[in-house]
């Protein structure tokens, strides 16, 4: 799935304040399409001996210089370390072999979207949904393809294929590949409204390229309605991986935006509902774990708003299953902890945080260098009300982070402080992220965050 498609208001599968901010209910944990019991869609094992690409760390510029001078095209993983979708497409996807035969006319980077070395990639590529895959062509630097969430391992494959037979658009004929060029162009340029009819141009022609046109459409539309009707119009023709349930997610998110009680809300909600149920019954072919998880999470969300609270436990309970099932086949701690977010959020909607604790306490001793690990436990220990555990938490991870994270997490050691009635402590850790914030390169997103820090530290006595 995704990582928080924000578009018009939709938002899909690891938000950027994912786990670790404020004092949100546990209904925070719907974030991402999954699925009933289905055939495995792992990657198959890779053989011994075989390995998949090799991926330059944090260096653009270097992958489009490489790249130009081989002729090459530069594919982008744009990620974040707290991301599970992100964590779940390397282990499963992107660590395959079959991307390693790409490396005659691929380079391959992977970008950090927290690291202030990528400020001038994200300038350019804003990043506002994790992951984000882009295929760049090195002489232009012009996004030939771009995919918002989770791939399956053929998904990624025909991403490649059509960047590659679409790297001329001089000599490209598919009308498809035509249109998704001018509107990735076009959204790059910041031209919405150009953008969102090319995509919807390319979403309405045959071809192999039409959930990229239908993510791209979905994160152009300039408003709520215009989500509603594009999702709406779209919702059935993504049938596979993740993108499937990405696409019902985002409509659930676009429709929220519309008027409570309007037709057309209550029309996107029963569509939304209905396709959602369908792909818990029956996974989407290539669908991840992740992707199954975040299906069932959305459709959690969706059973919450109704008020159907034991729908609600009912979909936790068997997307526990699902992912308990899946870390507990893990060969690695960091294989085990891809899943980590989503178990922490169920675990906290079936009002078992008792469990998160003791998972998340596990994880940082065996990864006490993962700012995420402290993290959430800090946020869990925080909805808890064990306010003294949580600032203990919380301080790890701030002292582990970076970027914009850290302010995140800034955030939250002055929420545990309000708890605790600490102002002294709330008021420092606010000028901290307003501080450190405001030295961040405006690219990093840091803005709205020293905004909020701002406006609280007028409020306080």
């Amino acid at each position: 799935m995704v990582a928080a498609l924000v578009l018009a208001g939709g938002l899909i599968a690891c938000p950027r304040s994912s786990s670790t901010t404020s004092a949100d209910d546990a209904a925070a944990a719907a974030r991402a399409p999954a699925t009933h019991a289905a055939p495995s869609t792992a990657a198959p094992p890779t053989p011994t001996g075989a390995r998949g690409p090799t991926f330059l760390e944090n260096d653009t510029a270097t992958a489009v210089t490489t790249a130009k001078a081989a002729g090459k095209v530069v594919f982008v993983d744009a990620w974040a370390p707290w991301c599970h979708t992100c964590l779940s497409m390397q282990r499963d996807v992107l660590s395959q072999p079959a991307l390693a035969a790409y490396e005659d006319r691929v380079v391959f980077v992977a970008v950090d979207t927290d690291r202030e070395e990528n400020a001038l990639f994200l300038a350019t590529y804003p990043v506002k949904l994790w992951p984000m895959f882009y295929v760049l062509d090195a002489a232009s630097e012009a996004p030939l393809a771009v995919h918002p969430g989770s791939m399956s391992l053929a998904e990624t494959v025909a991403f490649l294929d059509g960047a590659l037979a679409a790297r001329d658009p001089e000599t490209t004929t598919d009308p498809q590949a035509k249109a998704l060029l001018a509107a990735h162009a076009a959204l790059a340029a910041d031209k919405g409204a150009y953008a969102a009819a090319a995509y919807a141009a390319a979403a309405r022609l045959p071809g192999p390229r039409r959930t990229e046109a239908i993510l791209g459409g979905l994160r152009a539309a300039p408003d709520a309605a215009s989500c509603v009707a594009f999702g709406t119009e779209h919702l059935r023709d993504v049938t596979e991986g993740g993108a499937a349930g990405d696409v019902a997610a985002a409509l659930w998110s676009c429709a929220g935006k519309l008027l409570e009680g309007s037709p057309a809300r209550a029309s996107a909600t029963a569509l939304v509902k209905a396709r959602l149920v369908e792909l818990a019954a029956q996974a989407a072919p290539g669908a991840s774990v992740d992707d199954r998880a975040d299906v069932l999470a959305t459709l959690a969300e969706v059973h919450q708003a109704a008020g159907d609270k034991a729908a609600f436990a009912a979909v936790h309970t068997e997307r526990l299953r699902l992912l308990e099932q899946d870390a507990a086949k893990a060969v690695t701690v960091e294989d085990a902890r891809v899943h980590d977010y989503a178990r922490m959020n169920s675990y906290l909607a079936l009002g078992r945080g008792d469990d998160a604790v003791e998972m998340l306490t596990e994880r940082t001793a065996q990864l006490p260098g993962s700012y995420e690990a402290w993290a959430r436990l800090a946020s869990t220990l925080f909805k808890l009300g064990l306010h003294e555990r949580a600032d203990a938490a919380i301080e790890r991870a701030i002292a582990l982070s970076y970027g914009t994270r850290r302010l995140r997490y800034l955030t939250l050691r002055a929420d545990v402080a309000a708890a605790r009635k600490d102002a002294a402590g709330e008021r420092a850790a606010l000028q901290r992220l307003v501080d450190d914030g405001s030295a961040l390169p405006a690219a990093l997103g840091a803005g709205d965050l020293v905004k909020a820090a701002r406006d609280r530290l007028t409020k306080l006595p």
